[in-house]
């Protein structure tokens, strides 16, 4: 297995074990999901691909919004895939199989593309959006959201000016961006922000990244806390490449 191929598998595994209580503590997802619906274009009985359903935020409103649709609904983890298919069992029209959206296994060609918070675990992820938009019949749309580069930027602030590496995901410019949002995150700790992570599955480093030492940690912990008040904003950025 080559480093990239073991570094994502480190993503499927950690969103994996979170699968069953993911909902519970996912605010932030199901609002960028609800956010991202906005921009859903006025379509007919579509064909619609999902890559990274999750437990199934974005699901659901492709189901409340296209009733008529033909929707092809995947993620890479098997274990968040059964939970999406068995919280929407009675939808007859969706159809879930496991796929990585980075290499999409598919011949058909769709109306839209949508996903809600996968695109910064893909390797490459510009170039990845722009091959999924080859994916879609003339006029067809694709919608992202993903995190921008202000994510977590008082917890990078505290890291750098003690001079420790970040493993925050930084996943570079991106093609067809149409907005943003930051939603402010207070915690009661520092300890709480990260374990906040954990069980939303998102505390995956970035590949090549050198956790810090428990000395390092409780420092960037110290000065979180007194400095930033224990807050952490979310940068969520949204995006749409047309056919």
């Amino acid at each position: 297995m080559n480093k990239i191929d073991f570094h994502k598998r480190e993503v499927v595994e950690c969103f994996s074990q979170k699968a069953l209580g993911y909902e519970r503590h996912a605010r932030l997802q199901k609002l960028v999901a609800t956010r991202l619906a906005s921009f859903f274009p006025k379509l007919d009985n579509p064909d619609i691909l999902e890559i990274g359903c999750g437990t199934g935020f974005l699901t659901a409103h492709l189901v409340a919004h296209y009733p008529g649709a033909h929707c092809e609904i995947t993620d890479l983890s098997q274990t968040m895939l059964d939970e999406c298919a068995q919280n929407f069992h009675d939808h007859k029209h969706l159809h879930f199989r496991l796929m990585d959206g980075e290499h999409p296994d598919v011949v058909q060609r769709y109306d839209l593309i949508a996903t809600s918070m996968t695109v910064q675990w893909f390797i490459q992820p510009a170039k990845s959006l722009t091959a999924l938009s080859c994916l879609l019949k003339p006029g067809g749309v694709l919608l992202y959201s993903t995190v921008g580069p202000d994510l977590f930027v008082q917890w990078r602030t505290v890291l750098r000016e003690l001079g420790l590496s970040c493993g925050i995901v930084d996943i570079g410019e991106l093609p067809g961006v149409i907005g943003e949002d930051t939603y402010p995150m207070c915690f009661q700790s520092g300890v709480q922000f990260l374990q906040n992570l954990k069980v939303t599955g998102a505390s995956t480093p970035r590949s090549g990244y050198s956790a810090l030492t428990s000395g390092e940690l409780r420092s960037a912990i110290r000065l979180f806390e007194t400095k930033m008040q224990a807050r952490a904003d979310w940068h969520i950025l949204y995006g749409q490449l047309r056919a």
